[in-house]
């Protein structure tokens, strides 16, 4: 049996997991390294000696050892005789030919931009301002439209995202099989694409600013959806396209409620009839739980100025932009169906 230990003085455990907790960034730095460099790739055939993967990426072999065994310490590759790896599940996941891979989103949520920006936390919790202009002079989106490999990292991140999520959205939720849904801030149109491949009545529009939605065109000509699909540029705070129905995935929780209130209000605006806004989010429930969206929400605070919400705090914004929440549908994801009608 262990003795207690003195007063104010924290057990062994504690003190080990509030410095595991501290060197967070450790972890995501060697992360970003082996998925830079395809280890995972280059392990998909079997296990290799760090000799032969340092070889076919040009790094130190103790070094890329060190940092390959430390991930193995975390179940991030497996070490199966000394100096030797091979591929675990969560590896696998970083590899880029895998069917829903994560790599695209490590490359961008692990890289120097991003540590850069949590250097800068304390300025945001002091100012309420996001920390993200102060390390780069500028908003998110002029930067990324300013900075195109950082845009093509940020793009190809919230691609590989919305294909984490789009899968058991779509199959657990119907939007309708007639009418016109406008994806609002659209992207690159995966949304919208696997919607009209389950709902082959609608008819789409992807909508977002004019160098991002023509991104989504090389999709949508590839899937054969040009007929049932307008891909459309504009500013979404001045006006959206008319349409029966509006989604949203990841855009609401960019901004504070003001501007949001704009989004949605020029939504319920441009609505035909008695349609409905879907908005695809994070909805964070009420007490101490682990929760991927409590996490997701220092990013908003940090880089974009936006926020997650709860449930009350999703109807309180509807309800200020003439909409009412009338229900929100769980999905197998982190992401829920927040469904809104006019007030």
């Amino acid at each position: 049996m262990s003795s207690p230990s003195a007063p104010g003085v924290p057990a062994p455990d504690v003190f080990g997991q509030i410095l595991m907790i501290s060197r967070g960034y450790a972890p995501a730095a060697c992360l970003h390294v082996a998925a830079k460099l395809k280890i995972a790739d280059l392990l998909a055939a079997g296990p290799k000696p760090t000799s032969e993967l340092a070889h076919a990426t040009q790094t130190k072999e103790d070094a890329l050892y060190r940092v390959l065994r430390a991930l193995a310490s975390i179940e991030v590759f497996r070490e199966t005789t000394p100096r030797t790896f091979a591929n675990t599940p969560l590896s696998e996941a970083i590899r880029s030919d895998a069917r829903e891979s994560a790599r695209d989103s490590v490359l961008f949520m692990a890289d120097q931009l991003h540590m850069n920006i949590y250097s800068e936390l304390m300025h945001t919790v002091e100012t309420g301002k996001p920390a993200f202009k102060k390390i780069t002079g500028m908003e998110p989106f002029e930067f990324f439209h300013e900075n195109e490999e950082e845009n093509k990292a940020f793009n190809n991140a919230m691609t590989s995202i919305s294909r984490q999520f789009i899968i058991p959205v779509v199959q657990g939720y119907s939007f309708g099989e007639s009418g016109t849904l406008a994806d609002i801030g659209g992207g690159h149109g995966a949304l919208m694409a696997a919607v009209l491949q389950k709902h082959r009545g609608l008819q789409g529009i992807i909508f977002d600013l004019p160098h991002v939605a023509e991104g989504a065109r090389p999709l949508v000509e590839s899937l054969g959806l040009s007929s049932r699909c307008q891909i459309v540029g504009g500013d979404f705070f001045k006006s959206v396209p008319a349409a029966q129905n509006y989604v949203m995935k990841s855009i609401i929780h960019d901004w504070e409620d003001e501007p949001a209130i704009t989004i949605l209000k020029n939504c319920a605006s441009a609505m035909r009839g008695n349609g409905k806004v879907i908005l695809l989010e994070l909805v964070i429930d009420p007490g101490n739980d682990p929760a991927f969206g409590k996490w997701v929400d220092i990013e908003m605070l940090a880089i974009a100025g936006g926020r997650e919400r709860t449930e009350a705090e999703y109807a309180a914004l509807l309800a200020k932009a003439g909409l009412r929440l009338a229900r929100i549908v769980r999905t197998p994801s982190p992401v829920a169906v927040i469904e809104a009608v006019k007030a």
